[in-house]
């Protein structure tokens, strides 16, 4: 699956909000995240980072992420929970495309997705949500294992 569009379900979602250049805030995220989840016993459970902006159009200073972790959707947030906050994701049509990353240059993969793959589609980003999924704890070996989304809208024939 290198490419394709997909129907995705809501997931339920506990996510940390960072400000800052992605490069270096969303690690600062799952290092306030991890410990906690391990706490829960959620490591397991599949690991995201949701992109509030667009940082070709927003200074970099003012990047919003949410680095994130799955939970239930009954899950209830422990006392120990400060600035960790749950939330949804919204059921609907989703690009997604896998990638592996091992050179650090998750911008190259996210110019890629929305250039090459997602700009022929036939579909376009509906202003929703962008996000990544980890397929692998990347951080031991430099080398992650990740799928790009991004939610979309048919693009309409004009006639």
């Amino acid at each position: 699956m290198p490419f394709m569009i997909l129907e995705k379900p809501a997931k339920t979602i506990a996510s940390y909000r960072v400000t800052g250049p992605y490069t270096t805030t969303v690690k600062q995220g799952f290092e306030v995240l991890m410990p906690w989840a391990k706490q829960l016993n959620l490591q397991d459970a599949d690991w995201l980072t949701l992109f509030l902006d667009n940082p070709n159009t927003t200074d970099p200073q003012a990047c919003r992420a949410e680095p994130s972790v799955s939970v239930s959707k009954d899950f209830q947030l422990p006392d120990n929970s400060a600035g960790i906050r749950l939330q949804t994701l919204p059921a609907g049509t989703y690009a997604a495309y896998h990638i592996t990353i091992g050179d650090g240059n998750f911008a190259k993969a996210w110019t890629d997705f929305f250039t090459l793959h997602l700009a022929n589609s036939g579909y376009r980003p509906d202003g929703r949500v962008c996000y990544e999924h980890y397929l692998n704890d990347g951080s031991l070996t430099g080398v992650f294992e990740v799928v790009l989304y991004q939610s979309v809208e048919k693009i309409a024939v004009i006639r």
